[in-house]
Formats: structure tokens, C-alpha cells, sequence
């Protein structure tokens, strides 16, 4: 399935479903407890959780652009050199212990915890995307142009 983000063509990778108990409650994570933060670092502004664990994309080893939505609308844009590296064990679909704390990767921590959010919930987070070997561009383009609430940060 093929969609229109801003003047750009994305496909759809699918649904982001995070594990699951038995019962369907999502399966919730802290991983904190397992560096070993001998400096003493605190927690980045996203690093408290819960988080889940989800695997997407596998094989879409591509440089690109991606759209997060939710109920359909942009929720989350952002570019990487791999798509499934960034949403795989080491990006947003498994957290890191040393990614909570301040010097890790606090905009992981943040997206997969409103994956969580969304996902407890029922609401579902599918995933798009666009291949390029440029996404920069793209990435500033689609964020200045559809400001979407899960991008905090402006690109320039």
C-alpha cells in the first residue's frame, strides 16, 4: 500500500506490535537496572519508561525516510541510514539500558514509550516509509510542513 506524504510517495511497512502477554496486555520493560552506571548518570528526560520490545521492517536494510500514524495522521517523522537497524534490538524496538541515561539515546527512549502509550490503549502506530539516499531534505520538508506532535525538535 502506497501513500502521499507532502508531494512524496511512501510504502507501508505495517503495523508496529509490541509483545504481548498471553492475557494481550503489552509487555512492558525497564531496563535501567542493568547498566552499570559506575559515573552516575540520571536519567535523560525520556529515560524513566516502561518501554515495550516490537520488531518491524526486517530486511528493509535501506537509507530513508519515515512516517509514524497514527489514526492515520503523522505522528512522528525522522530519516535513518538502515531502516531496520533503527527500528530494530538497538533503535526503537528495544531499549538499551545505557540509552536511558543522559549521553544515550533519549529520542528512543521517548518514541518507544508513546508506541507503549498508544499500543496499551489499543491504538495502533503504523509505519511508512520512503527510500533515498538524501532524506534530509525530505525529513526538514515533511516535519516544517506537517509539524507532527511527536517531533519536538525543529530540523534547522
Amino acid at each position: 500500500m502506497k501513500r502521499d506524504f507532502v508531494g512524496h510517495a511512501f510504502e507501508r511497512i505495517g503495523a508496529i506490535d509490541p509483545e504481548r502477554h498471553s492475557s494481550g496486555a503489552v509487555r512492558e520493560f525497564m531496563p535501567q537496572s542493568r547498566y552499570r552506571n559506575t559515573r552516575g548518570l540520571p536519567l535523560n528526560e525520556h529515560g524513566a519508561g516502561p518501554f515495550c520490545r516490537f520488531s518491524i521492517a526486517r530486511g528493509v536494510a535501506v537509507p530513508g525516510v519515515y512516517v509514524l500514524t497514527l489514526a492515520d495522521q503523522p505522528v512522528y517523522v525522522g530519516k535513518c541510514r538502515d531502516l531496520a537497524q533503527r527500528f530494530g534490538p538497538h533503535g526503537y524496538g528495544a531499549i538499551q539500558p545505557k540509552n536511558c541515561f543522559v549521553g544515550g539515546q533519549s529520542t528512543n527512549c521517548k518514541i518507544n514509550n508513546l508506541i507503549l502509550q498508544h499500543a496499551t490503549q489499543r491504538h495502533q502506530v503504523q509505519l511508512w516509509f520512503h527510500a533515498t539516499r538524501e532524506p534530509g531534505p525530505i525529513e526538514r520538508d515533511l516535519i516544517v510542513k506537517i509539524r507532527p506532535a511527536w517531533n519536538t525538535q525543529v530540523p534547522w
